[in-house]
C-alpha cells in the first residue's frame, strides 16, 4: 500500500514536471508565432503604417501573455473538473 501511494507521488510530480516544461515550450512557440505575425504585418503595410521594432516585441509579449493566461485558466478549468 505504501509503495502504491510512493508510485503515485511519483507519477504525479512527473505529471507537474511535464506540464510545467510544456508551458514552457508552449510559451516560447507563441512569443516567435507573435512575433513572426507581427512583422509580416509590418512589411506588408510598411506603406502606410510604421511599427518600430520596440512596438513590435512589446505587443508579441502581450500577446503571448495573454495566450498563457488562457492556457493556464484553460487547464486549471480542465484539473477541477477532473
Amino acid at each position: 500500500m505504501a509503495e502504491k501511494q510512493k508510485n503515485g507521488k511519483i507519477e504525479a510530480a512527473l505529471d507537474l514536471v511535464k506540464e510545467i516544461i510544456f508551458f514552457l515550450l508552449f510559451t516560447a512557440a507563441m512569443l516567435a508565432y507573435c512575433l513572426l505575425v507581427l512583422l509580416i504585418i509590418s512589411f506588408v503595410t510598411s506603406s502606410f503604417l510604421h511599427f518600430s521594432i520596440e512596438g513590435i516585441i512589446i505587443g508579441a509579449i502581450a500577446g503571448t501573455v495573454a495566450l498563457d493566461v488562457y492556457y493556464v485558466g484553460k487547464r486549471i478549468r480542465k484539473r477541477r473538473g477532473n
